[in-house]
């Protein structure tokens, strides 16, 4: 085997891999020009891995694509139950999400934070990996006795390198994730916090005092905190134990509740995907509203009750609101930055 032979056949580093989706987005982008060119072609030559990379990254980005014209909407009255989504699962499984990534190794306490449409891929110091959602931000705090990490705001998926004597803590207002060797994620809103569990075991509880204390010692950039959600009263005095496939939700003025979502569905963004089940569309507007700075608005009452189901990739809203526009016989136009849905509904 010739050394260029034995060098295809090496996998390429996740972070390479990484690189090559950043430029995609930039060549795509309205900002592109002559500095941008330049850099790129800097970038392909540096290394080999690089041109690799970029012709992976080129095919994903055209497989999307050309899926995306045939998957990613469906009204609610023509969705089929149960396997529906799976077609699109297999084909877009290794589809990158198309915003900003970056793999980075922290090793001290301070704010990590992701802006509107970014993601962020985290390695911690003891191996385990944070995945950062649109608008997150979060703070860690390692010391002797426990690892620990607080959500501020947004949506985050832990893969947690297991260390028996050394706990991985999770706060998000006034609850606490406790785990092991586990992957679970945290999505903290306004009004709302949710623990989804992927595999593993952990334990939810409420936050000591003295921990919150301990939290908020670090000081970096602000960072806006949302309002806690009301604490929930249970028979185990707030301390719930979830297994593999379990959700649970906290909203303000409302008791706990456990569920049993797809996973595949909650954990979509990591593919950069949106996924809708019988949705409304209000609320469906607000979900596609945190990947983009341009935002959804949808005029009458009547059609923010729609249902909508599908599949859409994160941060397309233009791409959203035409499909949705010509299923339901709505009007899409432009006001300022933001993108108006507007019209009685057909159905």
């Amino acid at each position: 085997m010739s050394p260029t032979e034995s060098q295809n056949s090496k996998p390429v580093p996740d972070e390479v891999l990484a690189e090559a989706s950043v430029w995609i987005a930039k060549l795509h982008g309205d900002s592109r020009g002559r500095a941008i060119d330049n850099g790129f072609r800097r970038w392909l030559l540096a290394h080999p891995d690089n041109a690799r990379a970029f012709e992976l990254a080129t095919e994903v980005w055209e497989d999307a694509e050309n899926l995306r014209r045939f998957v990613t909407f469906r009204p609610a009255t023509q969705i089929e139950r149960s396997s529906a989504w799976r077609p699109a699962f297999a084909a877009l499984a290794c589809a990158m999400v198309l915003v900003l990534v970056a793999v980075v190794w922290y090793q001290y306490a301070g704010v990590i934070s992701t802006n509107v449409g970014e993601q962020r891929q985290l390695v911690l110091q003891d191996g385990t990996r944070v995945f950062l959602n649109t608008d997150t931000a979060i703070v860690v705090k390692y010391d002797e006795h426990a690892r620990r990490v607080e959500l501020r705001r947004g949506e985050a998926l832990f893969n947690v390198a297991k260390q028996s004597d050394w706990p991985f803590i999770v706060t998000a207002g006034d609850r606490q994730v406790r785990a092991l060797g586990t992957s679970f994620v945290v999505r903290r809103d306004a009004q709302r916090l949710a623990v989804t569990l992927v595999e593993g075991s952990v334990q939810v509880s409420p936050v000591p005092p003295a921990i919150t204390q301990l939290m908020q010692t670090v000081v970096d950039a602000p960072v806006a905190v949302e309002q806690t959600p009301a604490k929930a009263e249970n028979r185990n005095n707030g301390e719930f134990t979830m297994s593999a496939g379990q959700r649970l939700t906290f909203s303000a003025g409302a008791p706990a509740k456990l569920d049993t979502p797809a996973v595949e569905k909650t954990t979509a963004w990591r593919r950069g995907q949106v996924i809708l089940d019988d949705t409304p569309l209000r609320t469906a507007a607000a979900e596609m509203n945190r990947y983009n700075e341009s935002k959804l608005v949808v005029e009458d009452v009547e059609a923010g009750e729609l249902l909508i189901n599908g599949l859409f990739q994160a941060g397309d809203s233009t791409h959203f609101a035409n499909a949705v526009a010509e299923a339901y016989g709505l009007t899409v136009s432009k006001r300022g930055n933001d993108i108006v849905l507007s019209g009685k509904p057909v159905q």
